[in-house]
């Protein structure tokens, strides 16, 4: 039976996801050619307006969740490169449509294969291979969208803790649909579980708000640059906690990573302690999460295949996490309780009331669509391949974030950042060749 249901979702989505695939694809480029060749003068000059109000965050304002302090606004309106309803709605139903296929190991795909005694068929291969590439693509489409969506934000709105709490809790709603009308199993967890969670969900929220943080505070691209410290990072946390020592050949491939990382920030035009610093403690954070993820183990059930199990832990995370993060982001200033104030204070900047609540559940919504397109994708290959995915993705995100911001780039800077980017690929690429010889 189980057999059968495999291969009748392996059937229907060989031809759905292609299809659903090409209506995304139309729908961004229509979109493409509406923004530059077809501008509407109307929307353009609401959005000059709009823009001409709305003004940057002060960084040390990035906790305190009172009336910003304002600083000079940019020329130009990012708010432009926000993807269009049809595209995000293509987006949405080809992430729905695959992610609620199976997504079969090649051990249970061989033992089915040997059961049935038949060749995998050509629909279900073609299928197969389109997979990860519609994966991965919406983990980048929805990772830029995110970036864009809260830098945004942030630039009007004050209440940090509260912003990473909505973003956290943005994906609570989307997990129990998706439960709710059967695309995915729900997981089968006590409260035992979700208590042995509660470090795991812990280090989740606190990767979540430095990160948001350090957007606040410096730019989108200097950012992720020093979240690219994260493998070393972890490299070091494995090797102290959980014991796995690598060869000295893998620890000298991160020397260019920190040389990069050294070269861009001395020369980062928006450059602020308290950036660099929150970026810093998201890469911490997100290292003790997975180290304590290692550590715990398999936690409940959740789910017969990979694909169901990664969105099932993605989201049990996200609602521990949130529950963790809660009484936090009650407590303490920029939280929840900040919210009247920070609304107030963007509302009074110029930014429509509807305006700023499409780009708080924006943000929530692009957070977890990224997250999960990324579990995905980890479902379907091997961890050295996601990690040279996601270190490609962050080049990705960091030339779309200058290119939609418009943030000045130092050739030392820039200089900087490929250097890093290269040593995270080369110590990828040195730890996979050592760990196949072992």
């Amino acid at each position: 039976m189980m057999a059968f249901r495999r291969r009748s979702h392996a059937r229907s989505g060989a031809w759905l996801l292609p299809l659903l695939f090409a209506v995304f694809l139309a729908t961004v480029m229509v979109n493409c050619v509406t923004t530059f060749l077809v501008p509407s003068q109307g929307i353009f000059a609401q959005q000059r307006h709009l823009h001409s109000s709305t003004k940057q965050l002060a960084p040390q304002h990035v906790f305190a969740g009172s009336a910003p302090k304002l600083i000079s606004s940019t020329l130009h309106d990012e708010s432009s490169w926000e993807t269009s309803l049809p595209v995000l709605v293509a987006a949405t139903a080809l992430a729905a449509a695959a992610g609620s296929i199976d997504s079969t190991s090649g051990e249970e795909k061989s033992a089915d294969a040997a059961k049935e005694d038949k060749p995998e068929s050509g629909s279900t291969a073609i299928f197969n291979k389109l997979k990860l590439p519609i994966f991965a693509g919406l983990w980048y489409f929805f990772n830029i969208q995110y970036n864009i969506q809260n830098k945004s934000l942030l630039k009007v709105f004050s209440a940090t803790w509260a912003v990473s709490w909505i973003q956290l809790a943005a994906g609570i709603p989307i997990a129990l649909l998706m439960w709710a009308t059967g695309l995915v199993k729900p997981p089968k967890v006590t409260s035992s579980d979700l208590a042995k969670l509660a470090p795991v969900g812990f280090f989740h929220a606190l990767g979540q708000v430095a990160t948001v943080a350090s957007l606040g505070a410096v730019a989108v691209s200097f950012t992720h640059v020093v979240k690219a410290l994260e493998p070393a990072v972890n490299a070091i946390a494995s090797a102290l906690v959980l014991g796995q020592v690598f060869h000295p050949l893998v620890y000298a491939s991160l020397a260019p990573v920190f040389l990069g990382v050294a070269l861009a920030s001395s020369a980062e035009l928006s450059f602020t302690m308290f950036g660099f610093l929150t970026a810093m403690l998201s890469n911490f954070a997100f290292v003790a999460r997975n180290v304590l993820s290692t550590k715990l183990g398999g936690v409940g059930d959740m789910g017969e295949d990979q694909t169901e199990r990664k969105t099932n832990q993605l989201a049990i995370l996200t609602i521990v996490a949130t529950a963790v993060l809660f009484p936090i982001a009650m407590a303490l200033p920029g939280g929840l309780r900040s919210i009247p104030s920070a609304w107030n204070a963007a509302i009074a900047s110029g930014v429509p009331a509807n305006k700023l609540v499409y780009m708080i559940a924006a943000s929530g919504f692009h957070f977890f669509m990224y997250q999960l397109s990324s579990f995905w994708v980890l479902s379907l290959v091997q961890p050295i391949t996601h990690s040279v995915l996601n270190t490609l993705k962050r080049v990705v995100v960091i030339v779309a974030s200058v290119f939609v911001f418009r943030n000045p780039v130092t050739a030392q800077s820039a200089a900087g950042t490929c250097i890093a980017v290269g040593g995270i690929l080369l110590y990828s690429f040195t730890k996979g060749y050592f760990s196949k010889k072992k």
